[in-house]
């Protein structure tokens, strides 16, 4: 596409920004427990609370996380609300802006456009996902791959300023997820003195390096520094985070849960990663070129420490720009065949996932119009694909595909919604807790507008409750379980009556996964044969306690 090279970054960000837009303002849009949960909830609390250098949640000092993330989000329910499209306009914001770098780096690299490379970002399932959520994850990627870029920048042009900004962008990083940040910047500098033409010698670095990290240094300290002398704890929460949850939950399986994660995150360009990882090595092959395997490069020993570690494919965000880059220019030097293979099977992989969520919509009468919305867009792929030589078109109608599968199809599932019909005007002027393990109904505190309670049973001993308390069925009273909202009730004394239950499809650890967890395979039969979902969904009850 033949574009002034001014004009493609910026209509890359409009356009990304556009697409992940979509469907963030439905309660039933794509989430996770981590968003509905943690995320959402911090800024509110803190809010709440008026601390907003000391996070909290669920009434508790939260020092797991950094703060830059959640300053962000309570910001922006201070601007526009408690909104759920509010908050996720840091999914959004970072995603366009990954697809912007994403372009930058191309640039400066093979002289071209940039403009695929862009698009590509915006057709992998990591950020198609990612970004329309409210998470750590994608600010982490977005200002690692900033940095990375600068530190290009500074390289290339001896520019001590772009070192500096890179300092300030990785200090961003970390202060929105954590030190993590340096497992993906420090390889790409680290095979940058390898391969990248214009190798300064150690002293010439000395300089840039002072400015890099003595900026990062300022401006990430401060805060963990402050946290250690307020909060006794830190450390050792820190220490919790790093080696209890990670480093010490390392098994047989954490290698292939890396390399799952790389293949996930780029579905459905898996398998032309696979090649450019590979070919970037074989010599005399075109994409044997020290830029291809700085990307490569980069790219392995990015993922390389999570062999090591307890790790879920989003912690790995921070790769995809770089993947990107890779995966386009594999597809730019592979012979035309090899290309034609490569895209056909790729456009088959997200054509099937999108039929098969297009098909369930109809067949359950969802919803049809977004049903067949996708399955145009999922044909025009496909059409592309195999008519097309140049992989221009087929990028593009993966975006729109991941775009109307996400963002229009998917929320109209009803994954996670809340009836109208419940006694919202009691609700709001009432103490509200959940008391289940998934933490279900997931938006019921952006519905709020405040951040409803976790009544632990030790809670409820201690300082009762009156108000209302939703949990979810197989948490509700089962005979000869201890574990159960009846049983804490009883145990803390605290009378209660049932205010009412609804049926509901909601979101377990991931977006995908959303039908009841006791669902067998002879009742998604039945589901089938019957076109009634109900035996699928799971059900949400609520009580109020102190009735009388």
């Amino acid at each position: 596409m033949n574009l002034p090279r001014l004009t493609v970054p910026r209509l890359i960000f409009f356009f990304g920004f556009i697409v992940l837009f979509l469907g963030t303002a439905r309660e039933t849009g794509v989430t996770g427990k981590d968003e509905f949960w943690v995320t959402l909830r911090t800024p509110l609390e803190m809010m709440e609370r008026g601390s907003y250098w000391t996070l909290w949640l669920n009434d508790e000092v939260r020092l797991q996380k950094p703060p830059l993330v959640y300053w962000f989000i309570a910001a922006l329910y201070h601007l526009f609300g408690v909104e759920l499209w509010a908050a996720r306009l840091v999914g959004v914001l970072s995603g366009a802006g990954m697809a912007t770098l994403s372009t930058l780096l191309y640039r400066r690299l093979f002289k071209g456009s940039g403009f695929l490379a862009g698009i590509l970002v915006l057709a992998t399932a990591g950020v198609a996902v990612e970004g329309r959520r409210a998470m750590l994850d994608m600010p982490l990627g977005f200002f690692t791959t900033w940095s990375v870029y600068l530190c290009l920048v500074g390289w290339q042009d001896q520019n001590r300023k772009a070192w500096i900004g890179a300092g300030i962008t990785l200090a961003a990083a970390t202060l929105a997820k954590g030190p993590q940040s340096l497992l993906f910047l420090l390889p790409a500098l680290a095979m940058g003195l390898i391969l990248l033409p214009k190798r300064p010698s150690a002293r010439a670095m000395l300089v840039p390096a002072a400015l890099l990290f003595g900026t990062f240094l300022l401006l990430a300290l401060p805060w963990p520094v402050s946290m250690r002398f307020l909060h006794y704890e830190f450390i050792e929460n820190l220490n919790n985070e790093i080696v209890g949850q990670r480093l010490n939950r390392v098994s047989l399986k954490s290698p292939f849960n890396a390399l799952g994660a790389v293949l996930l995150l780029t579905f459905p360009w898996s398998f032309v990663t696979l090649s450019g990882l590979i070919l970037a090595w074989k010599k005399g092959h075109p994409l044997c070129d020290p830029r291809v395997q700085w990307l490569a490069g980069w790219l392995i020993l990015s993922v390389l420490p999570f062999f090591f570690m307890r790790s879920f494919e989003r912690y790995m965000i921070p790769i995809l720009p770089g993947a990107a880059v890779l995966i386009l220019v594999t597809l730019e030097r592979l012979s035309p065949r090899a290309r034609k293979i490569h895209i056909i099977l790729a456009s088959t992989l997200l054509a099937i996932v999108a039929l098969i969520f297009a098909l369930f919509g109809m067949w359950f009468n969802l919803t049809h119009l977004s049903s067949m919305a996708t399955v145009g867009m999922t044909l025009w792929l496909l059409w592309t694909a195999w008519t097309e030589t140049h992989p221009q078109r087929p990028l593009i109608a993966a975006v729109w595909v991941f775009t109307f599968l996400l963002g229009v199809l998917y929320p109209r599932l009803g994954v996670n919604a809340i009836p109208e019909d419940l006694p919202w005007q009691e609700l709001k002027a009432s103490r509200v807790g959940i008391y289940s393990k998934y933490s279900q109904p997931a938006m019921l505190s952006m519905r709020l507008g405040r951040s409803v309670e976790f009544p632990f049973e030790d809670r409820l001993n201690h300082d009762g409750f009156e108000g209302f308390i939703f949990t979810t069925h197989d948490q509700f009273q089962v005979p000869g379980r201890v574990d159960t909202l009846h049983h804490a009730l009883r145990t803390a004394g605290i009378p209660y009556e049932e205010a009412g239950r609804y049926p509901v499809f909601f979101s377990r650890r991931t977006w995908i996964r959303f039908t009841d967890p006791e669902a067998t395979r002879e009742t998604w039969l039945a589901a089938l044969r019957s076109r009634n979902l109900n035996p699928l969904k799971s059900e949400i009850i609520f009580v109020r306690t102190h009735p009388e």
